[in-house]
């Protein structure tokens, strides 16, 4: 009888090794027999050598494991291994060794995308945006968005506002190589994307989360390579949208997306940017059509339509960038038209929107020099000039980009002030004390002598 169940012993045992299979063989996880007990070990010693940043000895284990179990330890497997493949692809300096690390790190990609494709987290799409920004990051080709587009694309689509900053990053970019190598071609897509990604990640930024940051620089990006890239050019918006604003005139989608173009790239002077404005708020009113409106009454100088119309789009508004911009346009209107008091008021709303912008009060200080407060009294007529350099002053503080305007008006403003003569001939003004400047301006300013 013990005999017997030595030899049913060495039967299963037998039996156990005779039927090993790596995972990759069988289409399991582990695989079975020895091949299993292979992959536990393995994973077990890439996992612990992994955590504890020996990256080479992770490496070793993590290979083993990647060939005969490729579905043990999930999608981290490949998370970690495309950062242990990049590791030695950064270390190694010889140029055909480097080009097969880096071609088994896009095999690395393409496997986690046969075992995991369908994960619920992160998919295809988002495998392959992470994929391209790694074939950007270690490829030397000059034409990689041939070949990365495709996968950024679908990546892209997948995501919208939750994809990766990074991936949202690259995506543009390699949109503005392709625009450059046919304009004619993709010109209108490039512009038309630029509006579509630039509103995904204008989302990103608004929910104030710990990836705003990101997308604020992805933004930046954005906009800095659209500035650049020559599409956002007046001339080029008018060709390619001139022809479109009565194709598209009951399109309010479509017209929406003009007129951002064209205010986007400062082309608030193009009768294609009038035009499109005036279909779409006859369609559907919003703070940018209502602008477009108002501009083109400027231009026509039809002033108090123009400020009727900006405060139009302050009431339609929703962010208080546009709602200043409006607003400081209403200051200049009524400046033009010699309407001082209602200009100062103006530039005053604009800086309640945005109290960190220096050009309302240079605007201001330009009032108050031009200003006639004392038009029979030579010496009290300067003393405006006090009050204009308080306020490029303040400008100065607040604004750092118009600093240098601010100071050449000082530069300027202080010839004018009134002398150490004049200010002893005149008892009201006293060294050092306020003085209430009138009229209008109605602002109390120190005495200077």
């Amino acid at each position: 009888m013990k005999k017997m169940v030595f030899l049913l012993g060495i039967t299963l045992f037998g039996t156990q090794f005779a039927f090993a299979a790596t995972g990759l063989a069988e289409g399991s996880k582990y695989g079975s027999g020895e091949d299993s007990i292979r992959c536990l070990e393995n994973l077990s010693l890439y996992t612990q050598y992994y955590k504890i940043k020996d990256y080479s000895s992770a490496f070793e284990h993590w290979k083993l494991v990647y060939a005969e179990c490729p579905m043990a330890g999930g999608r981290s497997l490949y998370a970690n291994g495309a950062f242990l493949i990049a590791n030695r692809l950064v270390a190694e300096q010889d140029p055909a060794k480097k080009q097969e690390i880096f071609n088994e790190l896009m095999a690395c990609y393409d496997k986690r995308i046969q075992y995991f494709g369908n994960d619920k987290k992160y998919p295809t799409e988002w495998i392959l945006g992470r994929k391209a920004v790694d074939y950007l990051k270690y490829t030397t080709d000059n034409k990689a968005y041939e070949v990365v587009l495709p996968w950024l694309q679908k990546s892209i689509e997948y995501g919208q506002e939750m994809t990766d900053a990074e991936v949202m990053n690259a995506y543009f970019l390699q949109l503005e190589k392709q625009y450059q190598s046919d304009k004619a071609k993709y010109g209108e897509g490039f512009l038309n994307e630029y509006l579509r990604v630039g509103e995904w990640a204008d989302k990103r930024i608004a929910a104030n989360d710990k990836y705003s940051e990101a997308f604020k620089q992805v933004r930046n990006n954005m906009d800095v390579v659209f500035v650049a890239s020559g599409a956002a050019d007046c001339e080029v918006l008018n060709q390619v949208f001139g022809p479109k604003v009565e194709v598209e005139k009951e399109n309010a989608q479509a017209l929406s997306k003009m007129i951002k173009l064209f205010r986007k790239a400062k082309c608030q002077e193009s009768e294609v940017y009038f035009q499109a404005s005036i279909y779409a708020h006859k369609l559907n009113p919003t703070a940018e059509t209502a602008a477009g409106c108002a501009y083109q009454s400027v231009k026509k100088k039809e002033y108090a339509n123009a400020i009727a119309l900006f405060e139009e789009a302050i009431n339609l508004s929703e962010t208080d960038d546009d709602k200043y911009e409006y607003a400081y346009r209403m200051a200049i209107l009524y400046q033009m038209q010699g309407n001082y008091s209602a200009a100062r008021n103006s530039a005053k709303r604009a800086l309640g929107f945005e109290p960190n912008h220096g050009e309302p009060y240079i605007l201001i200080a330009q009032l108050y020099a031009d200003s006639k407060i004392y038009p029979d009294d030579a010496i009290l007529s300067k003393t405006v000039f006090w009050a204009a350099v308080d306020k490029l002053e303040k400008a100065k503080s607040v604004d750092p980009a118009c600093a240098e305007r601010a100071q050449s008006l000082i530069n300027s403003y202080k010839k004018h002030f009134p002398t150490k003569e004049d200010v002893f001939f005149k008892p009201e003004l006293k060294p050092g004390a306020p003085f209430l400047v009138g009229g209008w301006i109605g602002e109390s300013v120190i005495c200077r002598d």
